[in-house]
């Protein structure tokens, strides 16, 4: 990932809901985005907790307590966000280079076995899910879908 300390890039803090288990692991996520003015922001990361939120989108955020806070969506890239748990961390590697073979943008998590795909609109879903599923009934991995940009 590129140095993200200089502008227009600014941080914008999104609410994360937990489940009974505790997932996500933390009640906000902070992603990167560029300013491009009116209180709109485009994102510049690929989120590993957020849902419905992809990369590139044009989003409102606004000020409260020191921080951009998110508000919405405002225009969809037509990015897709998907999610995966690597079960066997020695098969990260190839799991980031099967997405990113097939035109995905991928980034880790602080957990190890967690990886973000940034999917364009130009790739396909479906290729991408047949491959995730029969992965899921290897008990490889398991993934989720946590915005779909063109389903």
């Amino acid at each position: 990932m590129t140095d993200r300390i200089s502008a227009p890039h600014v941080k914008i803090m999104f609410s994360l809901e937990q489940d009974e288990d505790g997932y996500p692991p933390a009640t906000t996520e902070s992603l990167w985005a560029i300013d491009v003015g009116a209180g709109l922001y485009q994102i510049d990361n690929i989120p590993f907790f957020a849902t419905d939120i992809a990369l590139n989108d044009i989003v409102s955020a606004k000020l409260e307590h020191g921080a951009l806070q998110y508000e919405e969506v405002v225009r969809p890239s037509g990015h897709s966000t998907l999610r995966v748990i690597v079960y066997d961390a020695s098969e990260m590697p190839t799991v980031r280079a099967f997405f990113e073979q097939m035109g995905c943008s991928t980034e880790l998590s602080h957990l190890p076995r967690l990886v973000a795909i940034a999917v364009p609109p130009s790739v396909a879903l479906e290729p991408l899910r047949q491959v995730l599923a029969v992965g899921r009934e290897q008990d490889r991995w398991d993934y989720e879908e946590a915005c779909l940009g063109n389903p």
